[in-house]
């Protein structure tokens, strides 16, 4: 009897992953190449600066979202200040990203 259950068990495996694959998906952004690039931008917040550098160099943002996630290890407290022409996300208290707003076209060196 054990035998049979165990042998039940390796048929429904492979079923049962086959008919979970569909629910198991992740979207994906397409971006046509010439509307997004990455680009560095002297002046704007790098990675690493905590919230008050922020603060001191740019001044208060326009507009502070509320944060988000935060409530599990692999789901940091993401939050996003705008100011005029670009956004920054922070983990917690520390820049992530800073992103221009728009078109744009880095400016020469």
């Amino acid at each position: 009897m054990p035998g049979r259950m165990i042998a039940r068990w390796i048929l429904a495996a492979p079923l049962a992953l086959i008919l979970a694959a569909p629910l198991a998906q992740a979207e994906v952004l397409k971006v046509a190449p010439e509307t997004y690039s990455v680009i560095t931008e002297p002046g704007l917040p790098t990675r690493g600066l905590h919230q008050s550098q922020v603060v001191a160099r740019h001044g208060q943002p326009v507009q502070r979202f509320a944060t988000v996630g935060g409530g599990a290890p692999r789901q940091p407290p993401i939050t996003r200040w705008d100011y005029d022409g670009f956004s920054v996300v922070f983990e917690g208290a520390v820049v992530l990203h800073s992103v221009v707003h728009g078109p744009h076209t880095p400016q020469p060196r």
